[in-house]
Parts: structure tokens; C-alpha cells; sequence
């Protein structure tokens, strides 16, 4: 080749030769580059998603041989005062008016639904000996009687001075010249001495005598009506 040849003339002489050896135009041929054609990449495949976790399986309620386990003391006091009184009344109805007890002594309160009275336990308690916190089965017809007083006088509020009076303490009252008997109902839980607030004691006996329910005393200076279940008769005291 000469050194003043033209920068093209190697092509168009390969080009030239190509041609009158009938080689047509077109890629390289395979020894032309030695390297292999890389394959194409395969796609990533898409992870199939996860199945959903099953659900656990709900989980027996176990019962102790011979029936459910018994309620705890708490729980059962509870559900026994959801049950001392009757149902609610109805929307749109008058619920029953309540007497509120007050006991002089012992600064205790108990609400009466003449509907749904209390527990008898829950009364004697309530009428309990102050001195000795003692309580006795007080008879049930004291109940009534200061319920009756206050639908009588149009009061909500009875106030009781004594219920039940332990032997123990009723001796000591006799020895202080109190004026108690000594074989007093008060000691047999048959008698209660109580005041209506606003009310006259002298108007409360006479509403007792008319009663007929037993003993009725008057003691005005101390301002209460005693009332009992022994037999009818009456006295004033102090």
C-alpha cells in the first residue's frame, strides 16, 4: 500500500474483494468475534404471596367436674343485691316512694320500698344494740308500723331511737334510774321507739293507739313514741 494512500481505500478495497468473491453485505461472521453472545437476563419471577394465616380455633369454655365454678364472695354479694329489689319501673311510670330509716345512735341509714322490703337480716341489723352491737330476730311487724307512721304524716324520714335493747345493756339503764321495765320488749326485739321529724309526738301516740297493734308509751321530754307487739296498753314517761 502506498504511504500516500487514502484513509477509506482498506475498506473499499475489502469491500471490493468481498464482493467479487459474491460475499454479500451483512453481519460479521461468526469467527470474526470469538466471544460468545451472552443470553438475555431471565425475567425475576414474582414470589407467589403468602397465604393468609388460618384462624385460631376458638378455645373451649372448661367447666370444673360437677358443674360451673361457684361465684367469688364479692361477685356473689353483688349479684345478690342486683336481686333484693323488684325490677325497675317501667319508662314513663312513678317509681314507689321510699321511707328513709335514720338510726339516732348508730348514724346508719336504711331506705324501705314497702314493695320490696329488705332482708330480715339486713333490718335486724339495722335495729342492732348499740351498746354491744348485738342483734337479735327483730319481729317483723315494726317494719310496717314506722312505714304506716310515715305514709301517715306525709313524711320520707323516720328516725328510730331504739330497736333492739340487749339484756346486758337494759340492766345497766335500770341501775343509771332510766326509766326501762326490766323484762322490757326492747330485749325480745318486739318493740321500737321512734320519732317522725316535724311531727308531734302527742299526734304520732295518737296515731299509734289507733293502731291497736300492742303497747304504746309517750315520752314527750324525749320527744319519741315507743310502739311494741305485747299486749294493748299505754304509759307516759319522760
Amino acid at each position: 500500500m502506498s504511504r500516500h494512500a487514502r484513509p477509506g481505500a482498506p475498506v473499499a478495497l475489502c469491500a471490493a474483494l468481498g464482493a467479487a468473491l459474491g460475499l454479500a453485505a451483512g453481519p460479521p461472521p461468526a469467527w470474526a468475534d470469538p466471544r460468545p453472545t451472552p443470553a438475555p437476563a431471565p425475567a425475576p419471577a414474582t414470589p407467589a404471596p403468602a397465604p393468609a394465616p388460618a384462624a385460631p380455633a376458638p378455645t373451649p369454655a372448661l367447666s370444673p367436674p360437677g358443674g360451673p365454678a361457684p361465684l367469688a364472695k364479692k361477685d356473689a354479694a353483688a349479684a345478690a343485691k342486683s336481686t333484693r329489689h323488684g325490677p325497675p319501673p317501667a319508662p314513663g311510670t312513678r317509681p314507689a316512694k321510699l321511707v328513709n330509716l335514720y338510726n339516732f345512735w348508730t348514724r346508719e341509714w336504711l331506705a324501705i320500698d314497702a314493695a320490696s322490703p329488705p332482708p330480715s337480716a339486713t333490718v335486724d341489723h339495722f335495729l342492732r344494740d348499740h351498746f354491744t352491737n348485738k342483734a337479735t330476730a327483730m319481729e317483723p311487724r315494726l317494719l310496717g308500723m314506722l312505714v304506716a307512721a310515715a305514709t301517715r304524716f306525709h313524711s320520707d324520714v323516720v328516725d328510730v331511737v331504739s330497736g333492739f335493747r340487749h339484756p346486758k345493756y337494759n340492766l345497766i339503764l335500770r341501775k343509771k334510774g332510766h326509766q326501762v321495765a326490766r323484762d322490757s320488749q326492747h330485749t325480745h326485739g318486739n318493740a321500737i321507739d321512734f320519732f317522725v321529724p316535724q311531727v308531734p309526738v302527742q299526734a304520732l301516740q295518737a296515731w299509734a293507739r289507733a293502731q291497736s297493734a300492742g303497747g304504746v308509751g309517750l315520752y314527750p321530754e324525749s320527744g319519741f313514741v315507743h310502739m311494741d307487739t305485747g299486749p294493748i296498753r299505754t304509759w307516759s314517761g319522760e
